[in-house]
């Protein structure tokens, strides 16, 4: 199992119909198996997720946010993570609950240093 405990994430892949890009950043926290993050940039004013560990490389977290529209949109996804070049990697398949449309995107360890 990683370690998601403070560490800040970007995303650098997602489907057409996902909302997150590359000016999202995702700051994570961990409690054991229980795993949480805020998010926000981009597209998003602010969102939040909450979900846990469900094997050693991926976790599984439902999420919901608001979005530039004022629209409160929410969904589910699981996560695969990987180590690539010294970074966390992880590799999603999320569905929005309001629409059911699936996806998939991928997300990297950032630094600090890295924040716009």
């Amino acid at each position: 199992m990683f370690n998601l405990n403070n560490k800040i994430f970007t995303a650098v892949q997602n489907s057409e119909s996902g909302e997150v890009n590359d000016q999202t950043r995702f700051h994570y926290f961990q409690q054991d198996k229980m795993i949480w993050a805020e998010y926000q940039g981009g597209e998003i004013l602010r969102g939040f997720l909450i979900g846990k560990w469900i094997s050693d490389c991926q976790i599984e977290f439902n999420y919901q946010h608001l979005n530039q529209q004022l629209e409160n949109r929410l969904g589910r996804c699981v996560t695969t993570f990987s180590i690539d070049n010294g970074k966390l990697v992880g590799r999603e398949h999320w569905q929005w609950l309001d629409t059911l449309e699936i996806g998939q995107s991928q997300i990297i360890e950032i630094n600090s240093t890295e924040i716009l």
